[in-house]
């Protein structure tokens, strides 16, 4: 979508940023316990997997391993231009009202299996557009990392991903790259 599209952010009432707070300590905490757990006695690996540019973001994806056999794939999500935000994970596939993408990093095949919830280590705001009369989910300007829990699998072998997002600033949207299938290589559970 190229289209510009015109919006407008407004004050959040009391709610809105009491449910923002509440969701924010959420993220920071799921944040602080994999930190923790990344900083194990073993310390902690990242293993770059794949990274491109397309649609205008920059996409880095990495297998992060703590010492105790805890895994995540991490998908950062960069915007090349500055000002431009990446929709919430939690918006439906097809947009609202057929507007936006979500922000995802999905595991497509058997392996490797999912070890728990997506989450993201940005906060979601809320963008509303009067003019539409809709709200959308979106992460603060610039870059965002989704991260996805995994049990590796007993055997190195490769995996498919699958990502999906779109850029927007608050005049204009980028077109969206959607379904975007990436191979990686996987080392085995036990780290061969």
């Amino acid at each position: 979508m190229t289209d510009a599209v015109p919006t407008r952010r407004f004050k959040p009432t009391a709610l809105r940023l009491l449910a923002l707070a509440v969701v924010g300590i959420a993220g920071l905490a799921a944040a602080y316990l994999w930190l923790g757990a990344l900083a194990s006695d073993d310390g902690p690996r990242r293993t770059a997997l794949a990274a491109f540019t397309e649609k205008n973001v920059a996409v880095e994806i990495a297998l992060e391993q703590d010492g105790r056999g805890g895994a995540a794939i991490a998908a950062r999500f960069t915007p090349s231009r500055a000002g431009f935000h990446l929709y919430g994970k939690d918006l439906p596939r097809g947009g609202l009202d057929g507007i936006g993408r979500p922000t995802l990093l999905e595991i497509v095949g058997p392996a490797p299996k999912k070890a728990g919830a997506m989450t993201a280590d940005s906060p979601v705001e809320t963008l509303d557009v009067p003019l539409l009369g809709v709200s959308f989910p979106v992460y603060p300007a610039g870059p965002v990392t989704l991260r996805q829990p995994v049990v590796l699998p007993a055997e190195a072998g490769d995996a498919e991903l699958s990502v999906t997002y779109m850029a927007c600033s608050d005049r204009t949207c980028l077109a969206p790259a959607i379904d975007r299938r990436v191979r990686v290589r996987l080392p085995a559970a036990d780290g061969r």
